[in-house]
């Protein structure tokens, strides 16, 4: 009982402090930053900040408590610096996203150092909630439940049904997310919020449906007999390729209707990477679902991932229980590091610094060639339970599309400019044109070709195999179709030679 009380005071001060500190941000948003007292200002964010802190803090520290939990002296370390950190890193990651994405007239210096503490405490978030959890893995039932039940079932992907499921709530969480990423980006460029809300709320639901029917197409066998459970969406069955096509062709068609006057481009080029963030907190899902993940491994070679991840992957939702001292290899937790990966090459590597390098759209269709390799190498370490198609080559053929696709979208951006700009008498080479072009030439052309006769001798000296995994024959076809996307490259490289060589020529006076 004790352990109860302590719980429910403690919940009740972390969001006390937690909302005063919401309403101190909004009105600091809402005011020019320049005319703040931050001498005065501060100290009420540490208050506040510190009540929160302690506050849920002490709802952890009680858990055990109320659920009379015998715990090992590392458990409590864990248990205690974990929450500590995670209260400090929750609060410190919130108050900057606030400030930074939607703050007004916010000193240069002040905006990029809030910036920096947000890219270091975000990660850190993460790194002690799974100390956090490691203080009380041991002590939880698996599988962990997977959603929110009002009629007094324990849902579990054991058995029991959810009225609300974790797996809604992380898709419909990695969306606002994208969504208030990109529209901080919109405000950059243009000064102001909520262009893109109409957007979101037709290309969100747009991507859920086109989700649905990709998977229902790739499983067909699943309802033939019975058509009408294709609108089940509730029984699970989605295929983020399809969803990802089908929203970024419906956003971009929206878009374009409804927001004339601004760069449909610059616009993809924000918008379609956070598509990898949505992902990345999407697939979350998956782990309370226990489902989309790989074949059984050695859990000694797996140590290193967080004690609940390790647990809850001991078991699989078609499978049951893995055999003991083996789990089901946790792909989704792979993906969503890999994807997360991908939006900060794609936005700030190839965004950013690279930028000078690139055309607008560039970024946008990299997100195919990214979300694609990725799949293309995810699909065949997937437990067959969960592979699409006949021979689960459904998901695997659209992976190697939306690579080629991205590359000869690339290719073609790249022709496009080039031949407008002439027109326009805007192109301008860039700086060592020749020797740049001619050595990306040179490199695309022999990795290109490399890869294309290494993967034509896989595929010459094997059989095709019934079954989608990485054996010799399906990798001859990954290093063909990457090889033959290497060499649709030269398109780009090959014509800026051509102009660097015809502008290092002398003109005669007949040409003059």
């Amino acid at each position: 009982m004790a352990g109860l009380i302590i719980f429910i005071i403690s919940i009740i001060v972390a969001l006390g402090g937690l909302g005063y500190l919401l309403c101190l941000t909004i009105s600091l948003v809402r005011s020019p930053m320049l005319e703040i007292d931050y001498k005065k200002t501060f100290p009420k964010y540490a208050i506040f900040a510190g009540i929160f802190v302690i506050g849920l803090t002490m709802t952890f520290v009680a858990i055990p408590l109320w659920n009379n939990w015998e715990m090992a002296g590392w458990e409590w370390a864990c248990l205690i610096v974990g929450g500590l950190f995670t209260s400090i890193l929750g609060v410190i990651s919130l108050e900057t996203f606030i400030l930074h994405y939607y703050g007004k007239n916010i000193p240069e210096k002040l905006n990029k150092w809030l910036f920096i503490i947000l890219m270091i405490s975000f990660p850190l978030l993460f790194v002690f909630i799974f100390v956090l959890s490691d203080g009380m893995a041991l002590h939880l039932t698996y599988p962990l439940i997977n959603g929110i039940s009002f009629t007094g079932d324990v849902p579990t992907p054991a058995g029991g049904r959810a009225n609300i499921t974790f797996y809604a709530l992380c898709i419909l969480s990695g969306a606002i997310y994208a969504y208030l990423i990109a529209d901080h980006k919109f405000y950059i460029q243009y000064g102001k919020h909520g262009i893109l809300e109409s957007t979101f709320l037709v290309a969100f639901p747009a991507g859920i449906i086109g989700a649905r029917i990709f998977y229902v197409i790739g499983n067909w066998h699943e309802f033939a007999s019975d058509p009408v459970r294709m609108f089940y969406i509730w029984e699970g069955g989605l295929t983020i390729l399809g969803g990802a096509f089908l929203g970024i062709v419906i956003g971009v068609a929206w878009f374009m209707w409804r927001n004339k006057g601004y760069s449909i481009w610059l616009a993809v080029d924000i918008i379609v990477p956070t598509i990898l963030l949505a992902q990345a907190v999407g697939r979350w899902g998956n782990f309370f679902n226990c489902e989309v993940h790989g074949v059984l491994v050695d859990a000694n070679n797996w140590r290193w991932l967080p004690l609940v991840v390790l647990k809850n992957s001991q078991y699989s939702s078609v499978n049951g229980w893995a055999p003991d001292g083996q789990i089901y290899v946790p792909l989704f937790f792979i993906e969503s590091l890999v994807n997360l990966l991908g939006f900060f090459v794609l936005s700030h590597v190839f965004g950013k610094a690279l930028r000078k390098y690139t055309e607008l759209g560039d970024v946008a269709f990299g997100y195919l060639i990214w979300y694609g390799l990725t799949r293309v190498f995810m699909e065949p370490l997937r437990d067959t339970a969960f592979n699409m198609g006949s021979n689960g080559y459904w998901s695997w053929f659209w992976s190697l599309m939306f690579v080629a696709g991205g590359t000869l979208l690339i290719v073609a951006n790249h022709t496009y400019n080039r031949i407008k700009n002439k027109k326009h008498e805007t192109y301008v080479l860039r700086k060592n044109a020749f020797l740049s072009s001619m050595l990306e030439a040179i490199i695309a052309f022999v990795i290109g070709v490399t890869m294309i006769v290494i993967g034509a001798v896989l595929m010459g000296n094997n059989h095709f195999v019934q079954e989608i995994s990485l054996n010799s024959y399906n990798t001859g076809i990954i290093l063909l179709v990457l090889g033959g996307c290497i060499l649709l490259t030269l398109g780009i490289s090959l014509p800026t030679l051509v102009d660097a060589i015809i502008a290092k020529k002398p003109q005669t006076n007949e040409q003059i």
